[in-house]
Formats: structure tokens, C-alpha cells, sequence
């Protein structure tokens, strides 16, 4: 127990920090008028809803008017908002479909490289041979040489080895067959086995934005739509193996974050499933606490510029005023703040000065009273 004459030293002085404290909160405590809020109506009656309905009507967006508004686009007559199409990046997950076509077509087979042919002699054997066509898409035939083989079909080829035996034979009647083809779709039958419908590849996006496809190598898949890389892939693999078509699947899909910090329910790092705004980011969180000052809401941004950049967004003014905070768009990697509000920042001041402070420090428990008049307010 403190001597009583510590008791009066200690009065004044809480009773000072007390008055300081009351006066600072009253005068961080204020009512901002920021004009009449600009609502399109008021209901009340009836009435009312049906003028909210007719306004409704003319605001509806038509395929006419549409047509003269970027953010909208026609399909199949009718006005839907413009979405724009997801582009691929790291973690994304597809699933490459392999369509080989094997139907009936009124074009002759054309030899490709890996194919195995049989050239034959028939009136002079010793000559025949069986050769393989090179990457080069020659085959080195006796007596001929190099001879390119690659995209011909076998008559036509036939033909022209005719035309080279001519020299050394009167009529050398040759034929060609061939033994072995489509190497190329066995090797990616063996690539493509890691899905269970069968003709398919799994395979994710790498860190480097980029996807290894059998028979063609790396190709980068980052920024691309489904649509794009597809008709990229489809162009490669045309050059590689023909009647193949290949489709693409996503998966599972990597979305970039978004981050809500502050004076939120659930602070944290967010998905973006489609283009966010500003009320959006605040709903995914939780929504803002009592203790949050929707006046000086920041966002911070990076990505994609030069330098960072900061902006602040009044939430509470432009509820008020109608300002559509849905045109707030926001960005991957943007984070988004909710401070705190100035009461509540003199509330943490008060919890440090007594919980922490004076009472922390000295061993004693004491209950102090007093009146106030602030403002024509009593204070107790």
C-alpha cells in the first residue's frame, strides 16, 4: 500500500491525462455534412415502385444501345456486359486433347520423315531395298543417290526413281511401298499418357509461363487465352503431323491475388475470379469494421507499371453522392487499406496510457470520477 501522500500526487495528475484524453476526443469527434444524397428515388408508396420500375426500363441496356457502348457486346441478339476472356498464367492446370483422324479421305498418303519404304526392282532384284526416310526427308537409294522423298506419295516417287534407273536399265519398273508410317503419332502416343481418357497430356503452366508439348518442345502459355494457344498449337503441330487436331482444356485455374488489409473482418490475400472492383474487395473480406474510416480507403498498386502508385478512394462520400464505386476497378496485386478511424485511434492511445501505462507501472488499483461539461455535454 502507497502512503496516502503518493495518493495525492497521483490524483491530479490522472485526473489531467483524463481531461487531456476527453478533450482530444471531442474534438476528433465531428459531423461532416457532404451535401444531400443524390438517390433517383424514394420509396415510400406504390407509386413509387412503379416510377422505380419504369426507370428501370428506359435504363435497360438494348442491343442498340449496346452497340454504341464498349462495356457491352451482342450475342445472339441480345445485350449481355463485355467480360473479357481469361488469359493463362503460372499454375494454371490444361489438359491437351489429341484428335487423330483416321476416316477415309479421297487424297493419297504422303510420306513422311520416319516413314520406312521398299523400293523394288522387280526384274532386277539385287537392287531392291528397304530404306528409311531422314530428317532431312531424303533416302539414299543405289545407283540414284539422295533422292527427296518427304511429302510425295509413293507413286510419285515411284515415278521419279523410274526416271533414274532409265539410265543404267531399259525398263527398270519400279514400285514403292511402304512398310512403316506415322512414327510420328506413335511417339506422341507414348507422350500422352498421363491423363485417363487416354489421348490427352496433363500439364501445368510453369513459374516461366511456358508449357512443353511432345514433338514440338516449350512454348510459352502465359498472357495467352485458351483460344489463342490452341490455334498456336494447332498451326505447329500441322507442320509436324497431319490430321491432327488438338484441343485445349482448363483445368484448374491459378487466380492472381488481391490483397485487403486493415480495418476489415478477414485481412488477407484474396483470388480474383474476374475483374474486382473496389466494393467487391471489401465484401470478399468480410465487410469493414465499426472502427474503419471509409473516407481515406488506399490502394496501392505495382503491377505492370513503371514505378508504384497510390490512390485514396472516399467510400463514405460517394455512397452518399451516388458516385458508382463499381468503376473502381481493381487490378492483380493491388492491396487494398482500411486504416483505422481518428476515435479509434485515440481509443488505442487511452488502452496504452491506462492499461498499459500508468496502471502496468504501478502496483495499486484506485477508481476515478469526475465531471466534465464539453460541449453542453456531461462527461461522467
Amino acid at each position: 500500500m502507497l502512503p496516502s501522500k503518493f495518493h495525492h500526487f497521483l490524483r491530479p495528475f490522472c485526473y489531467g491525462i483524463v481531461l487531456l484524453s476527453l478533450l482530444s476526443f471531442s474534438s476528433c469527434y465531428h459531423s461532416s455534412s457532404d451535401g444531400p444524397s443524390k438517390f433517383d428515388a424514394t420509396i415510400k408508396t406504390a407509386e413509387d415502385i412503379r416510377q422505380l420500375n419504369q426507370l428501370e426500363k428506359q435504363l435497360t441496356v438494348t442491343p442498340e444501345k449496346a452497340a454504341l457502348n464498349p462495356d457491352y457486346q451482342i450475342i445472339n441478339n441480345i445485350a449481355v456486359p463485355y467480360v473479357p476472356e481469361y488469359r493463362m498464367g503460372p499454375g494454371d492446370v490444361l489438359e491437351i486433347v489429341y484428335n487423330l483422324k483416321y476416316g477415309k479421305t479421297p487424297e493419297d498418303y504422303r510420306l513422311e520423315v520416319q516413314d520406312k519404304i521398299s523400293i523394288n526392282l522387280p526384274f532386277y532384284p539385287q537392287y531392291s531395298t528397304s530404306v528409311l526416310i531422314r530428317s532431312d526427308g531424303k533416302i539414299t537409294v543405289p545407283l540414284a543417290g539422295d533422292v527427296l522423298a518427304e511429302s510425295k506419295t509413293p507413286m510419285e516417287l515411284a515415278s521419279e526413281l523410274d526416271q533414274k534407273f532409265r539410265k543404267y536399265f531399259k525398263d527398270p519398273a519400279v514400285t514403292v511401298a511402304v512398310e512403316e508410317f506415322n512414327v510420328k503419332v506413335a511417339e506422341l502416343r507414348k507422350a500422352i499418357t498421363t491423363a485417363s481418357r487416354g489421348q490427352s497430356k496433363i500439364a501445368p503452366i510453369t513459374p516461366d509461363g511456358r508449357i512443353s508439348f511432345p514433338l514440338i518442345g516449350s512454348m510459352q502459355a502465359q498472357g495467352f487465352t485458351v483460344a489463342q494457344l490452341e490455334k498456336m498449337l494447332n498451326e505447329k503441330y500441322a507442320k509436324q503431323v497431319r490430321d491432327l487436331n488438338v484441343t485445349l482444356i482448363l483445368l484448374e485455374i491459378h487466380y492472381p491475388k488481391l490483397y485487403v488489409l486493415g480495418e476489415v473482418e478477414r485481412p488477407g490475400a484474396y483470388d480474383i475470379t474476374s475483374v474486382p472492383d473496389i466494393l467487391k474487395a471489401l465484401a470478399i473480406s468480410g465487410g469493414y469494421k465499426k472502427s474503419s474510416e471509409l473516407q481515406e480507403v488506399a490502394v496501392f498498386r505495382n503491377e505492370g507499371l513503371e514505378r508504384p502508385i497510390a490512390f485514396k478512394v472516399n467510400i463514405q462520400a460517394a455512397l452518399k453522392t451516388g458516385v458508382p464505386l463499381t468503376n473502381i476497378k481493381l487490378k492483380p496485386g493491388d492491396i487494398v487499406f482500411v486504416p483505422k478511424n481518428h476515435i479509434d485511434d485515440m481509443n488505442d492511445m487511452i488502452e496504452r496510457i491506462f492499461t498499459k501505462g500508468i496502471y502496468a507501472m504501478l502496483p495499486f488499483s484506485t477508481s476515478l470520477t469526475a465531471n466534465y461539461n464539453l460541449n453542453s455535454a456531461t462527461l461522467k
